[in-house]
């Protein structure tokens, strides 16, 4: 028998679902032109990272991290201890550097692969071009991990989430926030698809620890459209 508990987990976590559709405009990108990402293709998520929301900005990333690598299950690769081996390694902001370039890509330049990006980067006589930088941290990056976590091979994807603050409502009894989440393609070193919407919290720790627990289910939905 379903115990009291859990029905009311589920409405809480229903209401969120209705309270985030209802308040925020979701803009989902998916690169038509690559393959479709196979139910049993094995990705790293890395750590999530967030700016600007009220509370520890420690217990935030943690919560929100655990949420949106649970929601891929089996597909994601076990690697214990990621964030301090990435700070150690010197790839900490990572994860921040590749949201913001997935949407700037896909809200300005209309474009998916960081390769045609920095190129065109070139082109446009722009020599330091961070998403030449990018493209070649990634790469090093997905070498390390598969070192790092002794993987028989470089792991197929790359997932990311990110979230900013973009303030408090005048009674500061809700704070407005944009999520960036994206699936990054190793071998083809192009995105496959990119979610960002713009939506609101409670303006308590409580009420935005909660919303974060759900949000990685929810990001995940979005990607792949469930």
């Amino acid at each position: 028998m379903l115990s009291i508990h859990y029905f009311i987990k589920l409405f809480l976590t229903v209401s969120f679902v209705l309270f985030v559709t209802s308040c925020s405009i979701q803009r989902l990108f998916i690169n038509s032109d690559l393959p479709a990402i196979a139910s049993d293709a094995k990705l790293i998520v890395l750590p999530t990272d967030i700016h600007g929301l009220s509370g520890l900005r420690s217990d935030k990333e943690t919560i929100f991290y655990e949420s949106f690598k649970t929601a891929f299950g089996e597909q994601a690769i076990d690697t214990p201890q990621l964030t301090a081996r990435l700070k150690e390694k010197g790839y900490a902001d990572l994860s921040w550097k590749m949201s913001h370039a997935m949407h700037r890509l896909v809200t300005k330049s209309d474009g998916f692969s960081y390769t045609d990006a920095y190129h065109s980067a070139l082109n446009n006589g722009e020599a330091g071009s961070k998403f030449r930088t990018l493209d070649n941290e990634l790469y090093h990056l997905s070498q390390w991990l598969q070192q790092a976590y002794q993987l028989s091979a470089v792991p197929e994807y790359i997932a990311v989430a990110h979230i900013d603050s973009m303030g408090v409502s005048q009674a500061r009894n809700l704070i407005k926030y944009r999520v960036i989440a994206g699936m990054y393609s190793t071998q083809r070193q192009a995105l496959e698809r990119v979610v960002t919407y713009v939506t609101e919290s409670p303006n308590n720790h409580t009420a935005i620890l909660h919303d974060l627990d759900n949000l990685g289910f929810l990001i995940y939905r979005e990607l792949f459209k469930i």
